[in-house]
């Protein structure tokens, strides 16, 4: 007998897709019995189960085509490829940053977990992109963090790799981030037992290629540089002559980089520390003279102590650069990238006259301070130095409401420092105030307050972040971590948080320091600022600069002008070209001043003092000020000191003190005209009296009226 010949099965496929109204033609039924998973011949068809194949594949298309750019864009860490039959392989895409600033970013690619998995497929059977999403992105989230936990060891390794990298080739740091980028950002990694060494192994050679070609371009950049900074250098003839030796005390805050400094400083037969701040400067100068020196201090305002002293204490803007001396230290060197005032570090960097030049800062200056010693043809030591105390962040946030003893509470402006205070008053705190609006008189009052208990807790900005001596400090608690930095509110960098951070746990006080945030969601940008990536040398190394005198006399000569405003456009098109190793120091507001001075008839020389004298260049009231005074030299009549208000409310003393200090910082160049100087100390005295007076009380009174005003509420 005959045995039956069967047939193949996609026959069948093809009737009962006839009979289910489609052309058989428009499929692919070989796909399609594979998906059925039925035999190659004589196998018994459901048109049901194969119409419901047939609804899942069109709702498979439909999720690829449009559910999965909707799951992509609520979560963009997954990652999707869309199959030939529209299946959807995912995978978690987790970036680990090797330096800060979104730079040299590890990416690696891992399966998502089964939780994730099991509601990803339902997504797609659903064609719902909305479906269980919240509870996706926690599946992804802590995917990716036990993706980090796991490769935390070979990523420190890296991290400390690249940090050597860096070091070693200093001033060409830029070009060395820029290769090792471009070659993470072509590859992926993929999650695994064997990543670790894998990372390690196509690295390695990665970052040796990227070191070759920092030292091939290492050349001619520095052929750039001596063009470019010889005639700046030059100017400089007294640092010139001494073979000057730098030290750069490299570290975080709380580290002894800068008491080890002045330690070399006392031990000098002469010598200057160079402040960021008045207040430091003031602090130091103490310093020196308790330890029964012959001291000085100098600020654009005043000028205290011996005559002829053998070592000083300056705010750096007003550094000595042409009197030898043997050992200057230099703080915050980091702020030569600052735009503001980053040129009076470029100019002490590269012109104090002192046989031993002793930098302080952060690591993120390296590759500035190796520049500036490569071009000067002088010595560089790196000598590192590390964290003194521990600092712990806390996970759980900390609101306002458990606020205790011996915290700093952050915030980053005026009215959000003030809001704070109120609210810490009102629960039974002594609360010490300190922002940058405050004079430093003031500032050194609150922190004395805060320093020896009469204060329990400190509200502030980032003006904590330079130098106060705030012992008792235990815990730094940030209330944000944005800004508004001028032109736009921005999240606060890893080094803004790292500097404002490392205030808490001042080694000798406090065994340890804490960090915490008043929200839960501040809490993560604050993790990774502390334990994740160290921070990247700046990608853009020119040095801020803005002109002397000497180049505005002869620039002036040169285009036959006494206009401020031409002259200093003439520099800018004259020193900021392509391939300048220089950059603008807040140049677009000294213009704006200069159009106002230059209303003044007055010698060009004298309208750039007015120019740069410290004002708020935002405050009306302050520049209108500023253009009468100019037009009393030029009219050859004296400024009598200020009328004040001192009955005014705060921002009115603030202002006062500021006005009184501008008119303090002109006395100094233009005595015959700014004369009544013992009037304005008097009266700025007064003011940060009032100012001192207003921090103890005002508080206190609102909270009074707050709870009088509740109370009464409640009774009605």
């Amino acid at each position: 007998m005959a045995r039956k010949r069967l047939r193949p099965t996609i026959v069948y496929l093809s009737e009962a897709v006839a009979r289910l109204g489609l052309s058989p033609d428009s499929l692919d039924l070989e796909t399609l019995r594979a998906d059925l998973e039925l035999p190659e011949f004589g196998a018994e068809v459901d048109d049901e189960r194969i119409a419901e194949v047939l609804r899942a594949r069109q709702r498979a298309r439909a999720f690829a085509e449009t559910g999965v750019p909707a799951v992509r864009k609520v979560i963009p860490a997954l990652k999707a490829a869309i199959l030939r039959d529209r299946r959807v392989l995912w995978s978690i895409r987790t970036e680990i940053p090797l330096l800060d600033n979104g730079r040299l970013d590890l990416r690696i690619d891992s399966a998502p977990d089964p939780a994730a998995a099991e509601i990803l497929a339902r997504m797609a059977t659903r064609n719902d992109p909305a479906h269980r999403v919240e509870a996706l992105r926690a599946a992804v989230a802590e995917r990716a963090a036990e993706v980090t936990r796991t490769l935390a060891k070979p990523v420190e390794r890296l991290r400390a790799q690249i940090l050597q990298d860096l070091r070693e080739v200093g001033a060409d740091a830029p070009a060395y981030i820029a290769h090792l980028d471009r070659s993470l950002r072509s590859r992926v990694f993929t999650f695994g037992p064997k990543l670790a060494r894998a990372l390690n192994d196509t690295l390695t050679p990665v970052r040796r290629h990227a070191k070759a070609v920092a030292s091939e371009g290492s050349r001619l950049r520095r052929l750039r540089d001596q063009v470019g900074f010889g005639a700046y250098i030059e100017r400089f003839s007294a640092a010139r002559r001494l073979n000057r030796r730098i030290l750069f005390h490299m570290g975080p805050t709380n580290s002894g980089k800068t008491y080890a400094a002045l330690q070399m400083l006392t031990a000098a037969p002469t010598g200057t520390y160079l402040a960021p701040l008045r207040l430091l400067a003031l602090e130091n100068y103490e310093a020196l003279r308790e330890r029964g020196l012959r001291a000085g201090m100098v600020t654009g305002e005043e000028v205290l102590g011996e005559p002829q002293p053998t070592h000083t204490a300056r705010t750096i803007e007003t550094a000595d650069l042409t009197r030898p001396i043997d050992v200057a230290v230099i703080d915050e060197i980091q702020m030569l990238s600052d735009p503001d005032r980053g040129w009076a570090w470029t100019n002490a960097l590269f012109g104090v006259a002192a046989r031993t030049v002793v930098v302080c800062g952060s690591d993120d200056a390296l590759a500035y301070v190796r520049r500036a010693a490569e071009a000067a043809g002088e010595s560089l030591e790196v000598i590192p130095f590390t964290r003194k105390s521990p600092l712990l962040l806390l996970d759980e946030p900390v609101p306002l409401e458990k606020v205790e003893p011996g915290d700093a509470v952050v915030a980053f402006s005026r009215r959000a420092v003030h809001e704070n205070r109120e609210i810490l008053v009102a629960r039974g705190h002594r609360v010490a105030t300190i922002y940058g609006a405050l004079s430093p008189e003031v500032r050194r009052a609150e922190a004395t307050r805060f320093r020896t208990g009469e204060a329990n807790v400190l509200v502030t900005t980032d003006a904590i972040g330079m130098g106060l001596n705030l012992g008792p400090l235990r815990r730094i608690v940030f209330s944000t971590v944005r800004k508004w930095d001028g032109t736009k509110e921005r999240g606060l960098t890893n080094s803004e948080i790292r500097q404002i951070a490392g205030r808490a746990g001042r080694y000798g006080h406090q065994d340890v320091g804490y960090v915490a945030a008043t929200e839960a969601i501040a809490v993560e940008p604050i993790r990774i600022a502390l334990s994740g990536a160290p921070t990247a040398p700046a990608a853009d190394s020119r040095f801020f600069v803005r002109p002397d005198l000497s180049a505005i006399r002869s620039v002036a000569e040169e285009m036959q002008t006494q206009s401020l405003h031409e002259v200093l456009t003439h520099f800018a098109r004259a020193t900021f070209y392509a391939g300048s190793p220089f950059q603008p120091s807040a140049l677009e507001e000294i213009l704006e001043v200069a159009r106002v001075v230059d209303r003044a008839r007055l010698p060009i020389e004298e309208k750039f003092a007015f120019s740069v004298c410290p004002v708020n260049r935002r405050d009306e009231i302050a520049m209108g000020m500023l253009e009468r005074w100019s037009q009393a030299r030029a009219a050859g009549t004296t400024v009598p000191a200020l009328r004040a208000n001192l009955a005014g409310e705060l921002d009115y003393q603030e202002r006062t003190v500021r006005l009184a200090s501008a008119y303090l910082w002109l006395s100094r160049r233009f005595p015959d005209t700014f004369d009544d100087v013992e009037a304005i100390r008097h009266m700025r005295g007064r003011a940060n009296d009032a100012i001192e007076q207003h921090l103890r009380e005002t508080a206190t009174r609102k909270a009074e009226r707050r709870t009088r005003r509740a109370g009464s509420a409640g009774g009605r």
